[in-house]
């Protein structure tokens, strides 16, 4: 069952409400649809966030009572979706409240959350900003029962119980990690009463630690056993004598943290070795890592500092990224004198993307790899005369037919959306490379392989 806050925030737009929020992000209804259903969760949590603090959640409030006193789409929504004005209301008032609430919802992650959401809706930054404002109206109506109780600490209260379901809202595709540090507090895990009774930690410090209890390590030696391990005399009489004492637990916890570590090297361990399928060789694109190109540097990927920046485009755009990033060296190439270069040059001179990755074996990119996608279209958006070459590259692990099919298809994923972004014309084409360039073995480390498997962007 959905929950009730999410609920009424959505029934706030009914299809009359959609239509016109529709005409003002040029998208139609189903896609705004799609839009709440991102941004409404997205919204709620950001508040419940803010709701550990009384202060800031009431100073929300106020502002929301201000910019809101009266729930009436009509009202709210009159002049917006055109362009004119809301009776009693400055031309760019309507905004500029909207924006001053998300700061206040958002602090400084707003950019990173609108450009995350962007990439996941393939919307830009600007109408994942305004689809925001256009919904926070419903949000405080559902918080505060369409205005008739603005109580902090009841409203903070009511963010707090529904935090958790607020979580679960946000749609499969857009992790909770994709938002930053703002989301990364663990406050979203199940209810305390679904966690087991005794913790694993506690069961460990029962297990007995006498100098004559050899100890197992199960990675290597639990399997080993063909007969039942005997028990120490020391444990086996105090297993004994739990077991005519009235807890009759102490030995079942030993047990029980055993298996669960079993069960934890089965899984991580055991289950991590084995091989690839010939054929299917895991070219996902490398985390991380960029710069494979011979005129930016040395010629070898090198890991990245995953330090977050702020990369402002000429005009005036700001993306959030990493710091050495594929945004942060390509807008700084691209406010070069690059054209002198050459033809040649710039052949040679490549981009990886850090973080794009797909789903193993196929040229589906990861929901969280949107947000890359959608900075380079903002990147291309702001340098109109540039051109860019895809290419696509593996290891050469697998079968290199596969592979160079697979370095193709996933070229075209990257081509294929900027088409859509509306800039086919600055995509001058895409090609699959297959292991042809890489530099390590098939049986060299995965370490050293992970260099060779990832998608680049040549500019032209």
């Amino acid at each position: 069952m959905e929950n009730q806050l999410l609920k009424s925030a959505k029934d706030f737009f009914d299809e009359q409400v959609l239509a016109r929020v529709g005409q003002s992000l040029n998208q139609d209804n189903e896609q705004v649809k799609q839009g709440l259903n991102a941004v409404v969760p997205a919204l709620f949590l950001g508040l419940s966030q803010q709701s550990e603090n009384g202060g800031v959640i009431g100073k929300i409030l106020e502002q929301a009572k201000l910019h809101f006193p009266s729930f009436d789409p009509g009202q709210i929504l009159g002049g917006q979706p055109d362009g004119g004005e809301v009776e009693g209301q400055q031309p760019d008032e309507g905004d500029a409240g909207h924006g001053n609430i998300l700061s206040s919802i958002f602090g400084g992650g707003l950019d990173t959350v609108l450009t995350t959401v962007a990439g996941y809706l393939g919307f830009n930054a600007d109408s994942v900003k305004k689809l925001m404002g256009f919904s926070l109206p419903a949000i405080f109506s559902s918080l505060t029962n369409k205005g008739q109780n603005w109580d902090a600490e009841g409203v903070g209260q009511k963010l707090k119980e529904n935090k958790t379901a607020f979580a679960a809202a946000i749609p499969a595709g857009l992790s909770l990690g994709a938002f930053g540090k703002l989301f990364d507090s663990g406050h979203f895990s199940a209810p305390e009463e679904a966690l087991p009774e005794t913790p694993i930690e506690e069961a460990v410090k029962d297990i007995p630690n006498h100098t004559d209890t050899p100890i197992i390590n199960p990675a290597t030696e639990l399997e080993a056993h063909k007969e039942p391990l005997a028990l120490p005399r020391a444990d086996a009489s105090r297993s004994a004598a739990a077991s005519t004492g009235s807890s009759g637990g102490g030995w079942w916890k030993i047990l029980i943290a055993l298996i669960v570590i079993a069960l934890l090297w089965f899984l991580f361990g055991k289950g991590c070795s084995s091989g690839k399928k010939e054929g299917a060789s895991d070219t996902s694109v490398n985390r991380g890592m960029v710069d494979s190109g011979n005129a930016m540097g040395s010629g070898a990927a090198s890991h990245i500092d995953r330090e977050h920046l702020d990369v402002m485009l000429p005009n005036g755009g700001k993306l959030g990224a990493f710091k050495s990033g594929i945004e942060d060296k390509l807008v700084q190439f691209l406010k070069s004198d690059y054209k002198s270069l050459g033809e040649d040059s710039l052949k040679n001179t490549w981009f990886d993307f850090d973080n794009l990755n797909f789903e193993s074996g196929t040229a589906k990119v990861l929901p969280e790899s949107q947000v890359q996608l959608s900075n380079l279209a903002e990147i291309l958006k702001a340098f109109p005369a540039a051109n860019v070459k895809i290419g696509g590259y593996t290891d050469k692990t697998g079968n290199e037919d596969f592979n160079k099919k697979l370095s193709l298809d996933r070229a075209n994923a990257v081509k294929d959306y900027l088409d859509k972004a509306g800039l086919s014309k600055q995509v001058v084409g895409a090609e699959g490379y297959g292991s042809q360039f890489a530099k390590y073995a098939a049986d060299a480390p995965e370490t050293d392989r992970i260099l060779d498997r990832h998608v680049s962007i040549s500019v032209r």
